[in-house]
């Protein structure tokens, strides 16, 4: 990957799964000193990804207070939606395969977005990752890490299985952190604080702000 980005990854490892929910607390902070740098947290389906995000450009501001919004990836282009989420606001996110096999985004129950196309297979399996990414360049030597927020709980996790039932998320295992570029070391040690300790009520909390 050629990102400078961190990442707590919760995946199902099952491509015949359809969906991907949680309920998100945002973090009741968060830094991010380049226009460029972004947080993300989002569900995730093939390709297609979408949830909230934060990154310190107008649109994002509201009455000079930054704010968060929920964006929709996939098909060759990424929207974003209108209303702004405060810091420490409780989001809800869904993103699944529909009866048609299209993808249907969620957030708070709400339809946001239906993709176009059918989506019958892919790699990628369900899932919900929480990131951070530094456009500060991927190529070593890495300078030194810089994006934070304080913890965000996820929570109510739970995937659609092949048999399009709603199912808790609670495999510890298969909850975990990488960082990009991949097997470079992070220069100054900044890596995702995570707690698994409740995971088996489908909640997780992580933090990246030491």
């Amino acid at each position: 990957m050629a990102e400078y980005a961190k990442l707590v990854k919760i995946k199902t490892d099952n491509v015949s799964d359809k969906g991907f929910k949680a309920t998100l607390q945002l973090p009741s902070s968060k830094t991010l000193p380049g226009s460029y740098d972004y947080i993300n947290f989002y569900v995730g389906l093939g390709t297609y990804e979408c949830g909230i995000s934060c990154k310190d450009q107008p649109d994002w501001k509201e009455n000079g207070v930054l704010k968060w919004r929920a964006f929709a990836n996939g098909e060759s282009n990424t929207s974003y939606g209108p209303n702004k989420y405060s810091d420490g606001s409780i989001v809800t996110i869904s993103l699944e395969r529909n009866a048609q096999n299209k993808v249907e985004f969620r957030v708070n129950n709400s339809l946001v977005k239906t993709f176009d196309k059918a989506l019958t297979s892919y790699t990628n399996s369900a899932r919900l990752i929480l990131a951070a990414y530094q456009a500060t360049g991927a190529t070593p030597p890495l300078a030194p890490w810089n994006v934070k927020h304080n913890q965000v709980r996820a929570y109510e996790m739970k995937y659609k299985n092949s048999s399009d039932t709603w199912t808790a998320f609670t495999t510890g295992s298969k909850v975990t952190t990488e960082e990009w570029p991949l097997g470079v070391a992070t220069p100054d040690g900044k890596v995702y604080t995570l707690d698994k300790t409740y995971i088996g009520n489908s909640d997780v909390y992580a933090s990246l702000n030491k």
